[in-house]
């Protein structure tokens, strides 16, 4: 499988908004539907208001989608009890201390927005790690260009999930309310 990830709003310019959204209703993902919805219905208009890029990781055999991702970036709240004196020497090169909370406060790229799509036959479906990758790929890029070390996301309280996350570096440090999804999300960093 060759991949190719590619920015929305490149394939927007380059395509035209239609063939984007034909491309994007494929993305399938059952085992988590507020993702599939957020790539069919609303990918589209975060990146043309600029809330959220997604990009599109595409087969370049086939031109099926294989996975989405969006990304942005974000304050974030980082309580200190989670680090050891050795991480927490690392953040404050990324963070401020705030004395009222006695959090750090940082500026970070989140990824708000990942999954696989199982729309393609499970033989040409790329890995978590694979995506992941991609998404490490762009952010180092992105890094060079404005500079930034820290990344997060949320992720649904999952025991799969939450062992992909520790699998690829990320250290749990918090948790988050979502009061419009009546959810509650387990936020995760890593260092880059």
């Amino acid at each position: 499988m060759r991949l190719e990830s590619t920015n929305i709003l490149d394939d927007i310019d380059n395509y035209g908004e239609e063939k984007v959204k034909e491309k994007l209703s494929t993305f399938s993902c059952p085992i988590n539907p507020k993702i599939e919805d957020f790539f069919r219905n609303k990918a589209i208009s975060f990146s043309r208001g600029k809330l959220s890029v997604t990009y599109i990781v595409s087969d370049l055999d086939d031109g099926q989608i294989v996975g989405c991702f969006a990304l942005t970036h974000k304050a974030v709240l980082i309580p200190p009890e989670h680090f050891s004196k050795t991480a927490l020497k690392k953040l404050e090169r990324f963070a401020r201390l705030d004395k009222a909370s006695g959090q750090y406060m940082a500026s970070a790229f989140l990824i708000a927005q990942f999954g696989k799509n199982y729309g393609v036959d499970n033989g040409k479906r790329i890995t978590g790690s694979e995506l992941m990758g991609i998404v490490n790929d762009i952010l180092v890029d992105i890094q060079r260009r404005i500079g930034g070390g820290l990344i997060y996301l949320d992720c649904d309280d999952n025991e799969k999930l939450r062992k992909f996350y520790e699998d690829e570096h990320f250290k749990k440090f918090g948790h988050r309310y979502a009061i419009e999804e009546e959810q509650e999300y387990i936020q995760y960093l890593r260092f880059f």
